[in-house]
């Protein structure tokens, strides 16, 4: 995956840190490569489109700050094992959109603090864990303050003798009543990959509306019978069940130039 030549081509403007607000052109995608520490302030009045490039192996903290009615989509690829820390503060009516696609073995740790009313929170994330990898996905969501929403779908691949974890938590303080938050969390374990999912819930407040669910196991055989009776080979249905389950989150992306590089990156991964 060369996300350079994505920026040499224009289809993405390389930004560092700091303020993104009406006076930024938004004409493209913003990007940041390879952070380290890496501090943005949303204060836009239109739509942002952020990506994260995680390509190396150093250390990153990240912090995302969404003024209030800021409209943000951001997009995580981690493409190495390194340990990143994310935590995402949302003001008053905010919205914050995030994929994240995993495929390096990377420890990713997230933690949103919706801390003005009526603002949301949506994650779409994948990893596959191939070979020796061993993937962790952690994400704290803190409901502050009332009319809140939020929704995570985490799914995780692990084959061969790799290892994926996934630890969830939704936090609902005393105040924060009307809250509506939902957390799945679906996996697939292949020829001895192992997965834990550790997804929970902390409330506070008594007019909530949320919910959890998990679920560890293979591949649906019905379907790869149904395939199969259609002449198609056990190996080929297998792989277009992985995909579809995976590349579901890649389309979440809202660069397209990103999204069919991440499907290559994704079938190559899964061919390991």
């Amino acid at each position: 995956m060369d996300i350079k030549k994505m920026i040499a081509e224009g289809l993405l403007r390389e930004f560092k840190a700091g303020r993104i607000d009406d006076k930024c052109d938004l004409s493209l995608p913003l990007v940041v490569v390879n952070p380290h520490k890496c501090d943005v302030e949303v204060c836009a009045s239109q739509p942002v489109s952020l990506v994260v490039w995680h390509g190396n192996a150093k250390e990153c903290a990240l912090s995302l700050r969404l003024a209030p009615h800021a409209v943000v989509a951001l997009t995580e690829v981690y493409a190495s094992a390194k340990y990143v820390d994310v935590r995402i503060e949302q003001g008053e009516g905010s919205e914050c959109r995030v994929t994240t696609v995993m495929l390096g073995g990377a420890h990713t740790s997230y933690e949103t603090l919706l801390q003005g009313s009526h603002s949301s929170f949506k994650m779409d994330a994948a990893y596959v864990a191939t070979g020796f990898d061993h993937s962790v996905l952690s994400l704290t969501t803190r409901h502050l303050v009332p009319d809140c929403k939020s929704a995570s779908i985490i799914k995780g691949v692990a084959s061969g003798k790799a290892t994926g974890e996934f630890k969830g938590l939704v936090y609902v303080a005393q105040d924060a009543q009307r809250t509506d938050a939902q957390q799945t969390n679906r996996n697939i374990e292949l020829s001895g990959g192992h997965i834990v999912s550790e997804p929970q819930l902390e409330i506070y407040a008594d007019d909530v509306k949320c919910s959890h669910g998990s679920t560890v196991g293979q591949l649906d055989e019905q379907a790869i019978y149904y395939m199969r009776q259609r002449g198609i080979s056990k190996e080929s249905a297998e792989r277009v069940l992985l995909e579809g389950f995976v590349e579901d989150v890649v389309s979440k992306c809202d660069v397209e130039a990103l999204r069919e590089m991440l499907n290559d990156a994704v079938q190559a991964k899964l061919n390991e």
